[in-house]
């Protein structure tokens, strides 16, 4: 029995891996490869941009889906997160900066990841109708 467990064990890593989005994928990738704080960073800096094209297509595609209030309401949200982005971006970079020296540019890279991820995935969930599961949200 104890022979399958790491087999079991690929397998599962292997599943979550499919799983993932592939744009979490690339990421992964990315850092597998990179042994330098600013390979990192960068590997972290294409995730973003890679996550904001996807928020902006999700946004896009849901607002051509919206009119009135919905729609006037999405534009105030989203323009509302933008700005909150930028000012949890300026804290993060005040933060990290002072108190994690080389290593704050990674912990700020997947801050900004991770943001960014998020809103798209909220706006796919809007998209879909609703969170049918938790972490659609």
């Amino acid at each position: 029995m104890k022979k399958w467990l790491p087999v079991a064990a690929l397998f599962a890593s292997s599943l979550a891996l499919a799983q993932q989005h592939p744009i979490d994928q690339q990421l992964q990738q990315c850092l597998d490869r990179e042994s330098s704080t600013a390979g990192m960073s960068q590997c972290y800096s294409t995730a973003t941009q890679a996550w904001d094209k996807e928020m902006n297509a999700q946004y896009t595609g849901l607002m051509k889906t919206l009119t009135g209030e919905p729609k006037d309401k999405l534009r105030q949200a989203q323009r509302a997160w933008l700005t909150y982005r930028d000012s949890w971006r300026d804290a993060s970079v005040s933060y990290f900066s002072r108190t994690q020296g080389s290593v704050a540019a990674l912990n700020i890279g997947a801050g900004q990841v991770s943001l960014v991820r998020n809103q798209a995935l909220t706006l796919q969930s809007l998209r879909k109708g609703g969170c049918t599961n938790p972490d659609d949200c």
